[in-house]
């Protein structure tokens, strides 16, 4: 499962190892790396890196894709303008790569729906690996606690299939009960 994003576990993160990038996956294979295996298709995959090492990870990705003859594409948020950095393979996205913001009194993640701060934990970095693939998450607690946030901040993607079976995977009774979630 997962075969197609075997370039970026074998190819763009490591590259970004090499040249002492930290990096933390974050959404669809982090629940897989919270549930300790694939639990379903992921069309990409999504890290955060801190703000200080973005362009640097941008000019390193970049190279890559060159020498790999992908497309990587930078898109700014309309309201807080915050970048992101995407990778097609094959005219495929399978990549995307936002910075974080660390302040005094905890990390900033930037949307447009609103911004969301975390403890400075968020950036303890777990090594994971599920299917022979080798990559770096945050703690299990703010796995959940980012896939919560991101339910509470888009209720509407409780009825795609896929964020379903992330939330089979990592929520408890309570936790639906919290969210007024009931998945039959």
């Amino acid at each position: 499962m997962n075969d197609h994003l075997r370039v970026i576990f074998e190819r763009l993160l490591p590259c970004l190892e090499k040249f002492k990038i930290k990096y933390w996956v974050f959404g669809g294979v982090s629940i897989a790396a919270y549930a300790g295996r694939f639990i379903r298709h992921n069309d990409d995959v999504d890290i955060f890196v801190e703000d200080v090492d973005f362009e640097n990870a941008k000019s390193i990705l970049y190279e890559v894709c060159r020498e790999d003859n992908s497309k990587l594409i930078i898109t700014y948020l309309k309201v807080s303008k915050r970048p992101k950095v995407e990778i097609k393979i094959n005219n495929i996205k399978k990549f995307s790569m936002i910075p974080v913001y660390q302040k005094d009194n905890g990390t900033l993640f930037k949307y447009d729906d609103g911004d969301q701060k975390y403890s400075n934990q968020v950036l303890e970095r777990i090594r994971r690996n599920i299917s022979g693939y080798e990559f770096f998450t945050s703690r299990d607690e703010f796995i959940k606690g980012m896939f919560i946030n991101h339910i509470k901040a888009r209720p509407d993607k409780k009825n795609r299939d896929k964020i379903k079976k992330d939330a089979l995977a990592i929520l408890s009774h309570e936790d639906f009960s919290n969210l007024n979630w009931y998945i039959s």
